[in-house]
């Protein structure tokens, strides 16, 4: 090899290591965020049921007052 064409193949080879780390990289965030969402998931469903319940509970208060209002 010349030494023109010796310094094309390191500076490909040196860009084509730089595109797969930059990939594994991707890789490796995208794979924290599905971990991170499969982990989050539960305590959000909780916190949501948990916000719904005390809705509910604040509703059928609600009317159980306005019902003993009504009752002479």
């Amino acid at each position: 090899m010349t030494p023109k064409i010796h310094k094309l193949a390191l500076l490909a080879l040196a860009i084509a290591l730089l595109a797969s780390c930059d990939a594994n990289k991707d890789t490796v965030e995208k794979g924290r965020e599905a971990v991170k969402e499969v982990v989050t998931q539960p305590f959000n469903t909780l916190n949501n049921a948990s916000e719904s319940l005390k809705q509910s509970e604040d509703r059928q208060k609600a009317a159980l007052e306005e019902a003993n209002k009504e009752i002479p």
